[in-house]
């Protein structure tokens, strides 16, 4: 049997890596749940977790617009088949509970914006 001897600062680093990741995973989820309820007017709790009710509203979506497999999974493919309307309200949900990268890049568009309507 072999051992393995490892420093507390690889466990701490192991550790923080998973709980960050975690988090992002949560944060996105989150955003997404925003962005079902927004768009379905649906009362979903916004917990990040995948639940039931999640994936019945992702599936309706998918299904809508014609995403196949229709499997309730929120994928690249399902964001692919949205309206420029409905990106920029996930963005929005985004921005309200994804994590600082989703932030800066939604603080960035907005700036975009303000400075292409300028000229």
């Amino acid at each position: 049997m072999k051992k393995y001897i490892f420093t507390e600062s690889q466990i701490k680093s192991v550790i923080d890596r998973t709980i960050s990741e975690q988090t992002q995973d949560l944060n996105w989820k989150k955003g997404v749940q925003c962005f079902l309820n927004k768009l379905y007017k649906a009362q979903l709790p916004i917990d990040g977790l995948h639940g039931e009710q999640t994936a019945k509203l992702i599936t309706k979506l998918q299904t809508t617009k014609g995403v196949y497999p229709t499997d309730g999974v929120w994928g690249p493919d399902t964001r692919n088949k949205l309206s420029k309307q409905e990106v920029d309200m996930l963005d929005d949900c985004m921005s309200e509970y994804g994590d600082i990268m989703d932030k800066g890049i939604h603080g960035l568009k907005q700036i975009g914006k303000k400075l292409s309507s300028m000229f």
